[in-house]
């Protein structure tokens, strides 16, 4: 597996290994997600018939969505299980960012160019097409035009945001993986699941060390945990790097409230 911190060269390694180390670092399911992206890449070579970049494009899309079964979880969208690679892979449910993640990774691996995008709300993926760039929902396979994509955005940022090609470029690795782990890590915060939300914001931490605003959301799940050592800690840094912002006076009120004295050992 890989190890995701500041040092790691994202962009040498496939996406859907970076996604897979992160899944077992948070639930430990790799070993199975391993075997299910191998069974994809073997089906890639069965399935997909030489042609060009449209031709490809739509029977990988026709593939994954239809023969494999492969669709977004409209029941129980903000499970942690969409977010986790492993599952989705086992369960063939998702959500964008982890579909996404899959298409990535298929479609790269036959000679697509394909990119993902960090779309505000949703994220989506872009191919290169034979008359320009072709944009697609992951949640669905659909391929979107310029209009449902603003759509897609003004449910996101509300009526008055605009559409424009700066909200459309090509997202990183590092990005993806930032991204993923922080729907992670809401997922699991949701279902209470503190340990696995912890270990999240470590693993973002690792990759944005000293960033003050994860730092804070760390103070939270600490308070969570009954660590509040560690809580107050993580408050008070955030307080120091950022005076100004309106969270940092409610923190401070809630630093007083932390109960800091010794616990007795039994």
């Amino acid at each position: 597996m890989i190890r995701v911190d500041e040092w790691t060269d994202f962009e040498a390694h496939d996406l859907a290994e970076l996604a897979l180390s992160v899944s077992d670092e948070i639930q430990g399911h790799v070993s199975t997600g391993e075997a299910e992206l191998a069974h994809l890449d073997a089906w890639l070579d069965e399935a997909i018939a030489e042609g060009n970049c449209d031709e490809v494009r739509r029977q990988l899309l026709a593939g994954f969505y239809q023969t494999l079964g492969f669709r977004g979880d409209w029941q129980d969208y903000f499970s942690s299980a969409n977010c986790d690679l492993a599952q989705v892979l086992t369960r063939r449910k998702g959500i964008p960012v982890s579909l996404g993640i899959l298409i990535i990774q298929l479609g790269r691996k036959i000679g697509l160019d394909v990119e993902g995008i960090c779309f505000p709300g949703h994220f989506l993926v872009s191919f290169a097409g034979s008359e320009g760039e072709v944009y697609v929902d992951p949640f669905n396979g659909d391929e979107l035009s310029w209009h449902r994509i603003e759509l897609l955005l003004r449910g996101a940022l509300g009526n008055l945001a605009t559409l424009s090609d700066d909200l459309l470029q090509p997202s990183g690795q590092w990005e993806i993986i930032e991204r993923l782990l922080n729907v992670s890590k809401g997922a699991l915060l949701r279902e209470e699941r503190m340990t696995e939300a912890l270990r999240c914001s470590e693993l973002l931490l690792r990759m944005k060390p000293g960033d003050p605003l994860e730092t804070r959301d760390r103070g939270f799940i600490y308070e969570q945990l009954d660590c509040p050592r560690f809580a107050a800690d993580d408050f008070e840094y955030f307080i120091e790097q950022c005076p100004d912002d309106p969270v940092a006076d409610v923190l401070k009120s809630q630093l007083a409230t932390l109960d800091l004295s010794p616990k007795p050992l039994h």
